[in-house]
C-alpha cells in the first residue's frame, strides 16, 4: 500500500518538471503580439522612470562666451597682392613676307624708339623698286610726248588720256614697291624692353608672324583684383584711400600709387575687379615687369575721423540670414536677443559694424549658434 502511494508521489513529481520543461521551450516559439506586449511593458516602466527622473532636474542655462563692443577710431587698410605690368606690351612683326637678314635684339635689351630691331633680305624688293621706277619713267615719256602732240592738234585726246591713266598706274606701283622696301626693316615705335624674341635670323617668315615683343616701360603699372566692397569705394571715391607698394624682389623699394584705370567687368568665380595703378616718382632700374607688388590700400589721414564700434569677427551670426546679425547680452534680465547690423572691413581679427550697435554692449562672441531670442544663459569671458 505504501509502495503505491511512493509510485504516485513521483509520478506527480515527474509530471510538474516535465510542463516546467516544455514551458521554457516554448516561450521563444510564442507569437510576436505577446512578446511585444511584455517588452513595451518593460519600455514604458523605462520611460515612466526616465521622465520622473527629467522633471526633477531643474533647466539649466546655456553658457555663453560674451566681449564688450568697443568704440575707437580705426586705421582701416588692406594689403592685397598685385603684379607688376607694363604701360603696354606689343607683339611687332613684319608686314611683308621674306628671309630675315639680321636680328639686332635679344632679349632683355632697352632699345629706344626708332632704334632697328631687324631686317629682311632686300634684294628682291631692290628689284621690285627699280622695276617699278622703270615703268613709272616710260609712263612720264609716253604722256610727255602724249601731251605735245594734244597741243599741236596731231593726236586724239583718247591718246593723251590713256597717258595719263597709265602714268598714275605707274606712280602708284612705285609708291607701293618703296612702301614694301621700307617694310623690311622693322624699328622701335618706342622706348621699351625687348621682352623676348619669337625668331632667329635667316629664317623665312610670314607678315605678321611676331619676331619680338616689347614692354613700354616709360611708366609701370601695378595690377590688382579688389573685392566689391572695396571696388564700390575705390571707384566713386579714389581720394579717400592712401595706397602704397612694396616689392620683395626689390628690398627697400616703397612707392605711392595712382589709379590709372578700373575695369567694371568682374571676375565671374573671385566676384572681384581688376584695378590698375601707377608707380608714381623714380622707377628703380631693379624693377621688371612680372614681379609681384605687396599692395597695402588704407583710408586717408584724417584727423576728425569719426570713431568706429569694432566686435570679433567671431560674433558675427554666420547662420543663413539675407542680413548679418550679432546676439546681444541684456544684463538686466541675463536673456539674449538677436540683432540686425550693417558690416564694415575687417581690422584683424576684429570688424567694423557700422549700423546696429552703439558700442560698450555685450555680444556673444563665441557659442551663438545655440541660443534663440529671449533665452537665458549664463556668461564667462568678462
Amino acid at each position: 500500500m505504501s509502495s503505491n502511494r511512493k509510485t504516485k508521489n513521483w509520478k506527480r513529481v515527474a509530471f510538474v518538471i516535465v510542463l516546467a520543461a516544455a514551458a521554457a521551450l516554448a516561450v521563444p516559439f510564442l507569437p510576436g503580439s505577446l512578446t511585444g506586449v511584455f517588452a513595451q511593458t518593460e519600455m514604458n516602466a523605462g520611460e515612466t522612470d526616465a521622465e520622473t527622473q527629467t522633471a526633477s532636474e531643474p533647466d539649466r542655462p546655456v553658457t555663453v562666451e560674451v566681449t564688450r563692443a568697443l568704440s575707437r577710431v580705426v586705421n582701416q587698410s588692406r594689403a592685397v597682392a598685385g603684379r607688376v605690368e607694363p604701360a603696354r606690351t606689343v607683339d611687332i612683326a613684319f608686314q611683308v613676307p621674306g628671309q630675315i637678314f639680321s636680328l639686332d635684339v635679344e632679349p632683355g635689351d632697352r632699345i629706344r624708339k626708332g632704334d632697328v630691331i631687324a631686317e629682311l633680305d632686300q634684294a628682291d624688293f631692290d628689284l621690285a623698286v627699280d622695276r617699278a621706277q622703270a615703268s613709272f619713267d616710260l609712263a612720264n615719256s609716253e604722256l610727255e610726248r602724249a601731251s605735245s602732240l594734244a597741243e599741236r592738234g596731231v593726236a586724239a585726246d583718247s591718246r593723251l588720256d590713256t597717258a595719263r591713266a597709265q602714268f598714275a598706274q605707274a606712280d602708284v606701283a612705285l609708291r607701293e614697291a618703296k612702301r614694301r622696301l621700307s617694310q623690311t626693316q622693322i624699328t622701335a615705335p618706342f622706348d621699351a624692353i625687348v621682352a623676348r624674341t619669337f625668331v632667329e635670323e635667316y629664317v623665312n617668315v610670314t607678315s605678321a608672324a611676331p619676331v619680338a615683343r616689347l614692354q613700354d616701360v616709360s611708366e609701370m603699372r601695378i595690377m590688382i583684383s579688389l573685392p566689391e566692397e572695396l571696388a564700390a569705394v575705390a571707384r566713386s571715391a579714389p581720394d579717400a584711400f592712401d595706397i602704397v607698394a612694396s616689392f620683395p624682389a626689390v628690398p627697400g623699394y616703397t612707392v605711392p600709387l595712382v589709379l590709372r584705370s578700373f575695369s567694371t567687368d568682374a571676375d565671374p568665380t573671385a566676384q572681384t575687379y581688376d584695378v590698375e595703378f601707377a608707380i608714381t616718382g623714380d622707377i628703380d632700374s631693379r624693377l621688371l615687369p612680372g614681379m609681384t607688388a605687396d599692395v597695402r590700400i588704407a583710408a586717408a589721414s584724417d584727423e576728425n575721423r569719426p570713431q568706429s564700434v569694432i566686435v570679433p569677427v567671431s560674433a558675427v551670426d554666420t547662420t543663413s540670414r539675407t542680413d548679418p546679425s550679432i546676439w546681444i547680452y541684456q544684463e538686466s534680465s541675463g536673456q539674449v536677443a538677436r540683432r540686425t547690423v550693417r558690416l564694415g572691413l575687417p581690422v584683424n581679427d576684429e570688424i567694423i559694424v557700422m549700423e546696429g550697435l552703439n558700442g560698450d554692449e555685450l555680444v556673444v562672441s563665441g557659442g551663438w549658434w545655440r541660443l534663440r531670442d529671449n533665452q537665458a544663459v549664463m556668461i564667462s569671458g568678462l
